[in-house]
């Protein structure tokens, strides 16, 4: 799991940057996040993979047979790779809701909620 200190100062503007980036190496070291983009080649690997993948895109727009939809959508996901591929973006969903919480906790409001981009831009 990652180290992250809580009991840290508040950072001014230029030490955010730098805060940022070590946040990042240390979310990439994670095995959650090796594991995951490991799993991410190996799909986009898998050719069959991809063909129900092209399938699956060329269908959802235009739906006249929902049952053909839902038979290539189980399997696309009953191959070994997407099902690889789920488990580990899962795993790293779930490290990074702990990081969240981490640092919502250090700064003292919801972080993820509070991160999102609204309508103005911002």
């Amino acid at each position: 799991m990652i180290s992250l200190e809580i009991d840290l100062p508040v950072f001014t503007a230029n030490d955010v940057s730098e805060q940022m980036r070590r946040l990042v190496s240390a979310i990439k070291e994670q095995p959650e996040a090796m594991r995951f983009f490991g799993t991410f080649q190996a799909l986009r690997a898998d050719e069959d993979a991809q063909k129900l993948l092209s399938e699956l895109r060329a269908l959802q727009y235009v739906v006249r047979d929902e049952a053909t939809y839902q038979q290539i959508l189980q399997q696309f996901y009953s191959r070994p790779s997407a099902k690889a591929y789920q488990a580990a973006e899962q795993s790293l969903y779930d490290l990074l809701r702990a990081v969240d919480v981490i640092i919502s906790k250090a700064a003292g409001i919801d972080f993820a909620t509070n991160a999102k981009r609204s309508c103005c831009g911002g």
